[in-house]
């Protein structure tokens, strides 16, 4: 045999020889690896694995992994995979730098499920040597394919959030896996699709998902929606104090430059933009069950308390409608108000310290036809919780009201309001300011109870002291004085309602004009 093929094909030998030598002595280290040296918390079970040095590339099969607290027996996070494949393995930094480094990691049909009651939160680490333990996990892209997630509760094992069906990617991450870091996982970028989401978030609602898509900092949900598990009616039988059933839709959710940094003290969740289109929202309340007389703090003082940090630099709300609707007599209709064709824009949703004032510029139409305009202010480091409003009303037929008038105030009202415009300033205990109107014919009968007939002699009394119009010239307004002093265990909204009306029962009354 030719010399120059005897010496090709012994080097040919030798590499092929090294090959299957080194790729026995990684395998061999990988499995040592999982097997004594991960750390004790997580463990790892296979049926079969795949290594091909040549291509740098790991395949783990029927894969399942562990995760549990230091110093606990319960495991609180499985995964299971059909396989695990890692492509472009660093061999000499896994041998020599205990650091696992991979271009590709992508798991198919994973499924995973968290146990949270069984995460034990302690200071204790258990550290096997470091001249032994796999210290660091670089992946320059991570993959889930087909995945399915799940949070579940302790009663029951019910289920708290489920996202069936979610494909997701994470990019130039890294894990440091001695870390006591809250969030020792650092990355650049990540890209998640998911469908039907539902977080059963307490005992009343829950909230539904068709679809979640993140991608270069651009968050899209689609259909979301806060579904009630009772009935209006239902809802009371479970109810010891007063609580909102809200029902709301809303068709889509996007968020521009969506970020969340995890890196500071505090977590922070950023936007530059978030639009919801059509949001649909009900809100109804049961008055005759007992008040909840807890301190309801006013919205300046909720951002600034948030656990969080929170930046939104403009948001938008495109033609909506909200209704709210009171029961306050049994066995009668609960009286209705709504708006519809909502549109706002609110600017500087913020409570960081440097946080500009926060804007709210509202247009609506108040039950289906009077245009309605609402603006309003606050700074969120104002520890007094200071606010202004302005708002505006235009050709209100009063009988519109009548649905929420004649349940709540046991009356009717008749004629036109053509303007009202009201102006206040207050803070967390007071608030004062003023409001002319412009109106015709308008009046009040005031019903007898559980009747619809009209008790004339009370309605008589009331009318000698109301202005039935505001002048017979066409450019007088009356003006009054708005005061109120804040019910603590109210809402905003009801804080805002007391102004108004306080203004209303002024200009109506008085001799200003």
């Amino acid at each position: 045999m030719n010399k120059k093929y005897l010496i090709f094909l012994s080097l040919l030998f030798l590499v092929i020889a090294t090959v299957f030598t080194v790729q026995g002595r990684v395998k061999n280290y990988i499995k040592n690896s999982i097997e004594k040296k991960l750390p004790s918390a997580l463990a790892v079970k296979y049926t079969d694995l795949d290594i091909a040095i040549l291509l740098g590339t790991v395949s783990v099969h029927n894969a399942e992994l562990k995760l549990k607290s230091h110093d606990s027996l319960e495991y609180h996070t499985i995964l299971k995979t059909k396989k695990l494949q890692l492509q472009g393995v660093g061999y000499w930094e896994l041998l020599f730098n205990k650091t696992l480094s991979v271009k590709n990691l992508n798991l198919e049909a994973p499924t995973v499920t968290f146990y949270p009651y069984k995460k034990v939160n302690t200071k204790k680490t258990d550290k096997t040597p470091s001249d032994q333990s796999l210290q660091f996990i670089k992946i320059k892209e991570f993959s889930i394919t087909n995945g399915a997630f799940q949070i579940l509760r302790k009663s029951k094992d019910s289920i708290q959030l489920s996202m069936p069906s979610f494909d997701f990617k994470l990019f130039e991450s890294r894990l440091n896996l001695g870390s006591e870091d809250a969030f020792p996982l650092k990355f650049e970028n990540y890209k998640l699709d998911a469908q039907n989401i539902i977080l059963d978030n307490n005992a009343f609602s829950k909230i539904t998902m068709d679809s979640l898509w993140i991608e270069k900092k651009d968050l899209v949900a689609t259909n979301f929606e806060i579904v009630p598990k009772y009935t209006k009616k239902e809802l009371s039988k479970h109810l010891k104090n007063e609580r909102d059933y809200i029902n709301l839709k809303i068709p889509k959710i996007s968020f521009k430059k969506f970020d969340f940094d995890y890196g500071q003290k505090r977590v922070a969740v950023t936007s530059s933009l978030v639009q919801l289109i059509q949001p649909h929202l009900e809100i109804y309340r049961d008055k005759l069950i007992a008040d909840d007389m807890r301190v309801k703090p006013l919205y300046s003082k909720s951002l600034r308390d948030l656990s969080f940090d929170l930046n939104i630099k403009e948001l938008n709300i495109k033609k909506g409608y909200i209704s709210y609707a009171e029961l306050v007599e049994p066995n009668q209709q609960a009286g209705k108000l709504f708006f519809n064709e909502v549109n706002a824009s609110l600017y500087a949703i913020s409570n960081l310290k440097k946080a500009k004032k926060t804007e709210i510029k509202v247009q609506s139409k108040l039950m289906g036809t009077a245009p309605l305009k609402l603006n309003w202010s606050f700074d969120v480091n104002n520890s007094s919780d200071a606010f202004s409003v302005t708002g505006s009303v235009h050709r209100l037929d009063a009988t519109r009201l009548n649905p929420f008038f004649k349940p709540n105030l046991n009356a009717i009202a008749e004629g036109t309001l053509e303007q009202m415009y009201f102006s206040f300033n207050g803070n967390h205990t007071h608030s004062k300011g003023k409001m002319k109107m412009k109106y015709d014919d308008f009046n009040f009968k005031i019903l007898r109870k559980n009747s619809n007939k009209i008790n004339t002699f009370l309605t008589a009394i009331g009318n000698i002291f109301i202005h039935n119009d505001s002048d017979t010239k066409p450019n007088d307004f009356r003006i009054g004085e708005i005061e109120a002093e804040r019910d603590a265990t109210k809402s905003f909204f009801n804080y805002l309602w007391i102004n108004v009306k306080s203004g209303i029962v002024d200009t109506l009354t008085g001799n200003e004009k």
